[in-house]
């Protein structure tokens, strides 16, 4: 997916909302900014679901279970992203086990927080031009789907 600029705030000063062709949701509201994007369990692993437009701080990342994931041996999701440190598997969410099938029911749920935030410098700050992937860590689920959310603050 890649972002579009649009028009950043309404006559009010609000952030606008866009959706993008694959029904992703795209903020744009000048020095933050949030997607939402569409995963189930055939999302390929390694899967760009994101490039960003301008170099980011990750803010925070969490799931949105609409379906709960379930089948596969010891299943496991996460992110990383395509840029060096945060780009092993569950980096950046799911941790280096990866996110499971108790975690995944429907809801909202912060899922397990990546090395990028649990180990020194606990920041993760991605270039422009880099991608967040998909992570398969372990098998593969046979059931499940949802949203996975990004928010993002603008380093420049």
């Amino acid at each position: 997916m890649a972002y579009n600029a649009q028009p950043s705030k309404s006559q009010y000063g609000h952030p606008q909302v866009h959706t993008n062709a694959a029904g992703s949701s795209e903020y744009n509201g000048g020095e933050t900014y949030a997607i939402k994007v569409p995963i189930d369990y055939t999302t390929a692993d390694a899967a760009v679901l994101f490039t960003l437009p301008i170099r980011s701080r990750i803010q925070a990342a969490y799931w949105e279970v609409t379906t709960g994931f379930t089948g596969g041996t010891s299943s496991a999701i996460g992110l990383s992203s395509s840029q060096s440190p945060h780009d092993a598997k569950g980096d950046l969410l799911g941790g280096s086990s990866g996110d499971v099938a108790a975690t995944l029911v429907a809801g909202v749920t912060q899922g397990t927080l990546g090395l990028s935030f649990t180990a020194a410098p606990k920041l993760a700050v991605v270039d422009a031009g880099a991608t967040i992937k998909f992570d398969r860590i372990a098998s593969a689920f046979t059931a499940g789907a949802g949203f996975v959310h990004i928010e993002f603050v603008v380093t420049g």
